[in-house]
């Protein structure tokens, strides 16, 4: 099982906790997004569920992204389906009206840091963990709809330093607006989230959605625009190639030669 569920009640409002659980380093596959996207939909569709908590109880990683050992063995030609599926998901996300909130309790890298940045509030653990968008250092141009989001979350000065993969510590990341909240516990990042529920869940989800919407309105209307330039992206076959190459070292453990 990919994902833990988790059932909380926040005075009187059911809330879903969801725990990534894929593998030792919370790592993504498109097999495990699609499961993720069904237990999302489910939880859209009912009713009874008024906010969502994404997390995980591994002690090292919230996700590390993307599954390098199952894209190195991914023909070129099934790529743009491997590798592109986190955009959708994440595509599918900007229009997921409940509130969702992200507890970090270690690493989000690279496709960690996009179901982070997907959430409408972040919390995280200030310890070892940290969070970035690898994106670049494995020969991957930054999605333009992750972009998108980032420019709506962290100050303008520090958009360019995110984009190109900066590294930041829960207080660096809190510093540049991209995370809310942090703790030096987890159970203080839990009473932070559950506050912050306590407010959140008092508005009326019709409220909440027309506001999100709103607020997503230019990100969602971009989605075919992005997705078109993402799939050319993936047919350039220098970026496949230093694609593919950089997933290959991550496995083995060495510096990738790019071309």
């Amino acid at each position: 099982m990919n994902f833990k569920r988790e059932t909380l009640d926040i005075k009187g409002s059911r809330v879903e906790s969801i725990l990534i659980q894929t593998n030792e380093q919370n790592s993504l596959t498109r097999s495990s997004l699609l499961e993720f996207r069904a237990i999302m939909e489910e939880l859209k569709n009912d009713n009874s569920v008024k906010a969502v908590i994404l997390g995980s109880e591994n002690e090292k990683f919230f996700s590390n992204g993307v599954d390098a050992s199952q894209v190195a063995k991914t023909p070129k030609e099934d790529l743009a389906e491997e590798m592109g599926e986190i955009v959708k998901f994440f595509s599918y996300l900007m229009q997921f009206y409940k509130p969702l909130v992200a507890e970090i309790g270690g690493y989000a890298m690279g496709g960690g840091a996009v179901l982070a940045l997907a959430c409408d509030f972040r919390h995280m653990l200030n310890q070892k963990g940290r969070l970035s968008f690898t994106e670049v250092f494995f020969g991957l141009p930054l999605p333009g709809i992750f972009i998108e989001k980032i420019k709506l979350s962290v100050s303008p000065a520090f958009i360019n330093d995110m984009i190109y993969g900066g590294i930041y510590k829960a207080d660096e990341a809190k510093q540049i607006g991209f995370i809310h909240e942090i703790s030096t516990t987890k159970e203080e990042l839990r009473k932070i989230t559950v506050k912050k529920l306590e407010t959140i869940t008092r508005i009326p989800i019709s409220a909440f959605m027309k506001t999100k919407l709103s607020l997503h309105h230019d990100i969602v209307k971009s989605i075919d625009f992005h997705a078109k330039i993402l799939s050319e992206n993936f047919s350039n076959v220098t970026i496949q190639a230093n694609l593919m190459e950089a997933m290959t070292a991550f496995t083995e453990q060495r510096r990738p030669k790019f071309i």
